[in-house]
């Protein structure tokens, strides 16, 4: 990719020196509110008309951009208060919660069976355990 950059780059540089020494006549310039007339070569005013062109179109751009900037905006600050609210409520269940029951291995086992059952012959559970299964 720089490659390329660098490439686009010299030829508009090179587009630019063949522009100035293409056009180096000089031109009268006046600008109409403005009573006087500045001569200078033309490839300046064309320089100053493609910059010109430049900042306008960079300036409409932006200025369309304004709804999806303050949308962005009001987005962020969502999210940002949607985190707080989870880690507040983080923090409630957290407090709140028993410390977790040691299970004995008797127990473990059992639920261990239970599980390769279901997944081998699922009408062979109890009704209980079926309904939270599925």
């Amino acid at each position: 990719m720089k490659i390329v950059t660098r490439v686009l780059f010299a030829l508009f540089i090179l587009m630019g020196v063949l522009l100035a020494v293409s056009n180096r006549e000089p031109v009268q310039l006046g600008l109409w509110p403005l009573p006087q007339v500045v001569v200078t070569p033309l490839y300046l005013v064309i320089v100053a008309v493609l910059l010109l062109g430049i900042l306008a179109g960079l300036g409409m751009g932006w200025w369309a951009g304004r709804h999806h900037r303050r949308r962005a905006r009001e987005h962020g600050r969502e999210a940002a208060r949607l985190d707080r609210e989870n880690a507040r409520l983080r923090e409630t269940i957290a407090s709140h919660s028993p410390p977790p029951a040691a299970t004995s291995p008797a127990a473990r086992e059992q639920r261990s069976i239970d599980r390769q059952r279901a997944l081998v012959a699922p009408e062979l559970l109890p009704p209980t355990a079926r309904s939270s299964s599925t």
